[in-house]
């Protein structure tokens, strides 16, 4: 296990003191002693601020580790969501040198998204709709876009409660246990695509600067960890691992519909060497004068050498 190194960021300008934390989409702001305000950044789409309230609600309904979220606010002219504070470190600043630490708690975390895999997701929309909608847009060539959509159209709708990006910094680390934050992809679906889209992010998604992602213990200690997370799935919800691998192609094509990261490139080769093994894929002619395709050297993902590897994503 390697860390992160630790990094001391400028605050932007107009930021204030009482600021707890920032993503791509939000900032999270302490309002008093028991309360904190998610401000979305301009500009921001209020299906997706309606779709985070809705689905904390649903899910702190049931009973699941999950702020109390009490309504959308305005702060400074910007769109947020008032909720309950949790006091604790996002887990992967938790565990960031603590590689044990960091093992037990992904199993916890596995079991935790199991439970809410448990729970109808009424009234959320639907995941595979949402994944359509994100490969068709997604940056990568066409004849990968067409196998991840070919292997989308055959698995299943599901109508189960996904929490759509769930890793270690959407999770909050409190005395009382893991607690689930950031729901604005929440969705009904099949709960092995919410899996798959765990193990993606474990192994794909931001975690420092671009240099140090693409390290190769970095790499070598992130595709472990993803293997681990997912095991420790299985073992909690008894799911075959073919079912956590059929959704790795579309979810993975599905990632590359946002903002650009710095493992966009390893993620493109992992895609490519996944959809190469795809039926799908046959006919296309993007690897045709190719004795080997991108993504299936020492590097690459894992993913493309049978279903029980933990990649993508």
């Amino acid at each position: 296990m390697v860390c992160a190194p630790c990094l001391r960021l400028p605050c932007p300008p107009g930021a204030v003191s009482d600021r707890l934390g920032a993503g791509r989409s939000s900032e999270v702001f302490a309002e008093g002693s028991d309360r904190v305000v998610k401000l979305y950044r301009r500009p921001f789409e209020p299906e997706a601020v309606a779709n985070e309230l809705a689905a904390s609600r649903l899910a702190h309904g049931f009973g699941l580790p999950v702020p109390q979220a009490f309504g959308i606010v305005g702060r400074a002219g910007r769109t947020g969501i008032l909720f309950v504070r949790l006091d604790g470190p996002p887990m992967i600043l938790r565990y960031a040198c603590n590689p044990l630490g960091l093992l037990l708690a992904l199993r916890r975390l596995a079991r935790i998204q199991h439970a809410v895999h448990a729970f109808p997701a009424a009234g959320l929309p639907s995941l595979r709709a949402r994944l359509r909608h994100e490969i068709e847009g997604a940056r990568v060539p066409e004849p990968l876009r067409e196998a991840a959509l070919a292997a989308l159209a055959r698995l299943p709708e599901g109508d189960r409660l996904c929490h759509g990006d769930l890793h270690p910094g959407n999770v909050i680390s409190t005395r009382a246990g893991l607690h689930l934050i950031d729901w604005q992809k929440a969705a009904a679906g099949d709960p092995a695509a919410d899996a798959a889209r765990s193990e993606l992010m474990l192994r794909y998604g931001r975690f420092g600067p671009a240099w140090f992602s693409r390290l190769a213990p970095v790499r070598l200690a992130r595709r472990l960890i993803a293997a681990w997370y997912v095991a420790g799935y299985r073992a909690a919800s008894g799911m075959p691992r073919e079912a956590i691998a059929a959704w790795r192609l579309p979810v993975a094509v599905a990632r590359l519909f946002g903002q650009p990261s710095g493992t966009d490139a390893e993620l493109l080769a992992a895609i490519a060497a996944l959809a190469a093994k795809s039926p799908d894929f046959e006919k296309a002619s993007l690897f045709a004068d190719s004795e080997q395709s991108p993504g299936s050297d020492s590097g690459g993902d894992a993913a493309a050498q049978g279903p029980s590897a933990s990649v993508p994503r």
